[in-house]
């Protein structure tokens, strides 16, 4: 199927003059027109246009002036004719409407932008006082995008989130050390950082000395601990064995007296986060045993 390329001719745009000499000036513009234009008649119309500025431009053409390279001949000789007579037409009220609307909203953009900014500001303010140590806001000023500069997240000291992940000092938290193409960070700017991975890491990071967050069997096993279910038991005959009373194991010994968790209370015991109570207490199977209870450090891992 071939194709067929027709050619719209989009009608002349209609001005709306402010002054009475519109139509007279139109009219002796169009016959100044007719023939060839020379040189000498598009210097005169562009040092008129320059000269006079845009707005008359407009004024006089009854409708926005978009240069004179977008005007046709007949609108160039208005000018030139408007600025022999010495007229100084006031601007449509259509174009100073719309200008007046831009202008209303131009302002209430800017301080749309104010309150985002300043909501942003106390929300990474709240995020950053949560981290262990301060953080600076730096933007990367080695690519740029739509946006701007994305402003990222750094510390002065090393850092580490999840079991081993490094974030180095003076890189952003989003950046691994080994990274081949590093960003090019500048000075810290008194702005919410956009980087959405930097804002992530700030709830994770820790101090290289702080013990790691616990894992998803130690997390489950510390919330057991705060429902006050798990004990240190003395069975009758044997050793002294820590159990989780919420359930009954059928697999191990004194398995009636709950789940054995000697292992991994011992380990929880190890990082600081339980401890053990020094007088026993009844439990609801009609046992007697220690119980274990979270640690400052134990609430806050078991928060983390």
């Amino acid at each position: 199927m071939r194709r067929r390329v027709g050619i719209v001719l989009l009608p002349e745009v209609a001005g709306e003059p402010a002054y009475p000499e519109f139509a007279e000036v139109r009219e002796q513009a169009r016959r100044s027109s007719r023939g060839p234009i020379g040189m000498d008649t598009v210097g005169r119309m562009e040092e008129v246009a320059a000269r006079r500025g845009g707005d008359w431009c407009t004024a006089v053409l009854g409708r926005s002036f978009p240069g004179l390279r977008h005007v046709s001949t007949v609108d160039g000789w208005m000018l030139i004719i408007a600025d022999t007579r010495g007229l100084e037409p006031a601007l449509p009220p259509r174009i100073v409407e719309e200008r007046q609307a831009a202008e209303e909203l131009r302002v209430g953009r800017e301080r749309a932008a104010v309150v985002e900014l300043s909501m942003a500001k106390e929300a990474w303010r709240q995020l950053a006082v949560k981290a262990p140590v301060p953080l600076t806001v730096r933007e990367n000023t080695r690519h740029t995008g739509p946006r701007g500069s994305l402003r990222h997240v750094a510390a002065a000291v090393d850092l580490v989130s999840g079991r081993s992940r490094m974030h180095k000092a003076g890189m952003g938290l989003c950046e691994t050390p080994e990274r081949a193409n590093p960003l090019q960070l500048g000075g810290a700017v008194d702005l919410p950082p956009t980087c959405t991975r930097c804002r992530e890491f700030v709830a994770k990071v820790r101090t290289l000395d702080a013990p790691a967050p616990p894992t998803a069997a130690e997390a489950a096993l510390l919330k057991l601990i705060d429902s006050g279910v798990v004990l240190t038991l003395r069975p009758a005959r044997g050793q002294p064995t820590i159990r989780d009373t919420s359930q009954r194991s059928h697999g191990v010994a004194w398995g009636h007296l709950g789940r054995k968790v000697d292992t991994a209370v011992t380990k929880l015991q190890a990082k600081g986060w339980v401890q053990k109570d020094e007088k026993p207490t009844k439990t609801d199977t009609g046992q007697h045993g220690q119980r274990w209870r979270l640690t400052d450090a134990g609430t806050s891992a078991m928060g983390a």
